[in-house]
């Protein structure tokens, strides 16, 4: 029965390798693939659609050194310039609910400081990708996108808050001309 089995396994595992063949995708001839669309810079005149995440420990938390860390290790250990890029906005809209969750908490001066901390993350994600650029690479649209609508929350985030978003608007400016280079 063991020999039957052995047999059988034998048989399915070697059996598709000679009767398979290759198949390739094929563009019919006339037809012209359709360029994708970029993503544009508009400012949104309404509250802008995009969840910002949750910023974990509040640095009035004890062991908010310990998540500190974590996160400059791990910024350490990211070798890709994109996935950098991401990181320092997923940074950067962390500490902005941050900033948010210390403002209700009735904490301005950490608050103030948080949202530094956010617009410092964003500028480095900017670089990030302006560096990218000018290495002669593309970045891809999907990272345009979530960082408009990042720096729209941010503006956002900070009227609402009765800061000022000057050197937000300033990053909005920086990342239209990076998607005009991406064109």
């Amino acid at each position: 029965m063991k020999k039957i089995i052995r047999l059988f396994m034998c048989l399915t595992l070697i059996v598709p390798l000679f009767f398979t063949h290759e198949v390739f995708a094929v563009t019919p001839a006339g037809v012209k693939p359709t360029a994708i669309p970029m993503p544009t810079v508009t400012p949104t005149p309404g509250p802008v659609e995009y969840i910002l995440p949750y910023p974990g420990i509040l640095p009035t938390h004890p062991m908010y050194f310990f998540k500190t860390l974590r996160d400059r290790i791990i910024e350490m250990l990211i070798a890709d310039p994109l996935s950098k890029g991401e990181f320092y906005i997923l940074q950067a809209d962390k500490k902005l609910n941050m900033g948010v969750s210390l403002k209700n908490l009735s904490k301005t001066s950490e608050a103030k400081t948080a949202f530094a901390e956010s617009l410092a993350s964003r500028v480095q994600a900017i670089n990030f990708l302006e560096a990218y650029k000018k290495a002669g690479s593309t970045i891809p649209g999907h990272i345009i996108e979530k960082i408009n609508l990042s720096i729209d929350k941010h503006a956002e985030v900070l009227r609402m808050a009765g800061e000022s978003a000057d050197a937000v608007v300033a990053l909005r400016a920086r990342v239209a001309k990076l998607l005009l280079e991406v064109k």
